[in-house]
């Protein structure tokens, strides 16, 4: 692994970028927590359970790893986000909310994967306010919020909405300090469906990486 990692994932599969964005800004410790609670299958933590390469970090060289959804995949805890205490502060929050919004009756095989598309607008606001509300106090004074969003492109409305810098305008509590781009390799099956499509074709996923600003 570089160094530094690179802005652009160029070949890496997802969970691997994200690896490398985690290992670098969150080095491996028995002293870290962290926690991610909107895990779903936890497909960003691909490369941490199955290492492919000599040297690579296991999750297990992270002191606890705390996975939380609403739905039951297994994971450490079941709950809605809102619902969730902590008494102990963590290193790092990763937070991968459901992104999209305004696409109920969607039939694309992985909706029930990122939330089933039915969110509304406000909801996607949800999910914003409230991570500026409570991840300060979830997280230690040195603590980093990773968050992964997309921009989107509402047919409904033919609107482009930028979600990542609206993400950056409403984590008040934040400072971003690094911004990465994971290029997508597949094409959605309807985006070149679109007559007179006003902007382009969305092919990329916005890491955007945070550390709390100290009042």
């Amino acid at each position: 692994m570089a160094r530094y990692p690179i802005s652009h994932n160029g070949s890496k599969r997802l969970g691997e970028y994200f690896k490398e964005i985690l290992e670098f800004h969150v080095p491996p410790s028995q002293d870290v927590r962290i926690l991610d609670p909107t895990c779903g299958r936890k497909h960003l933590w691909t490369y941490f359970y199955t290492p492919t390469l000599k040297g690579d970090i296991p999750l297990s060289n992270y002191g606890e790893v705390i996975f939380s959804d609403i739905e039951d995949y297994g994971q450490d805890i079941v709950s809605d986000l809102k619902d969730l205490h902590f008494d102990e502060a963590f290193n790092c929050i990763v937070y991968d909310p459901p992104y999209f919004f305004g696409y109920e009756g969607s039939t694309d095989p992985r909706r029930k994967d990122y939330g089933d598309y039915i969110q509304e607008y406000d909801d996607l606001v949800w999910f914003m306010d409230f991570a500026n509300e409570k991840f300060p106090d979830w997280l230690t004074d040195d603590g980093k919020l990773i968050l992964k969003c997309a921009d989107q492109y509402q047919t409904r409305e033919r609107r482009f909405y930028a979600h990542h810098h609206t993400w950056i305008n409403k984590l008040t509590s934040f400072n971003i300090i690094d911004l990465l781009l994971f290029t997508h390799h597949r094409i959605s099956p309807t985006a070149f469906q679109v007559k007179d499509r006003p902007c382009s074709v969305i092919m990329h996923t916005y890491f955007l990486v945070f550390d709390k600003r100290i009042q």
